[in-house]
């Protein structure tokens, strides 16, 4: 199997992710964000920002979010993690999982700010609650994709 079809039905899973746990609102962890980490992270040549940006505009259709601000988000949060990647590579799951807390409270930081500046901010200061809980649920995701691209070979 290809790493191409390998990441990109990992990504489409983390959609289906997202969508089934999206009753519990704020306690969901940020599937999809998640998994474009452990990419960028393992193999940082088959994804690209294009993608990263495309993944965020999906993101804000299903979501029902205002078009383009989960694709300036992601590619934003996605840029700092290609540019540090090798650096973030060596850092234990604990180190990784505090950056992944740090990176996706600036996400939603960012998010809250480009909704207040146009008017449709209806989001409270429970959202910090996702970056939380991804934070706690990295190491899952971790292992989890880690066996995968082992057992397909994915370089």
């Amino acid at each position: 199997m290809s790493s191409f079809f390998v990441v990109t039905l990992s990504l489409l899973f983390s959609i289906v992710l997202t969508i089934t746990t999206f009753p519990l609102g704020y306690f969901s962890p940020d599937w999809i964000h998640l998994f474009l980490i452990y990419w960028i992270l393992a193999t940082p040549a088959s994804i690209s920002l294009v993608t990263v940006w495309v993944i965020g505009l999906l993101v804000d259709v299903v979501l029902g979010s205002t078009l383009g601000v989960n694709a300036l988000v992601y590619s934003l949060i996605g840029y700092l993690v290609f540019k540090s990647y090798m650096m973030i590579r060596y850092l234990t799951i604990l180190q990784q999982a505090i950056l992944i807390l740090f990176l996706l409270s600036v996400k939603v930081t960012l998010i809250l700010w480009i909704d207040e500046m146009m008017g449709t901010s209806n989001y409270t200061f429970s959202l910090y609650y996702t970056p939380v809980i991804s934070s706690l649920a990295w190491p899952l995701v971790y292992y989890f994709l880690r066996n995968l691209r082992r057992r397909y070979n994915i370089i």
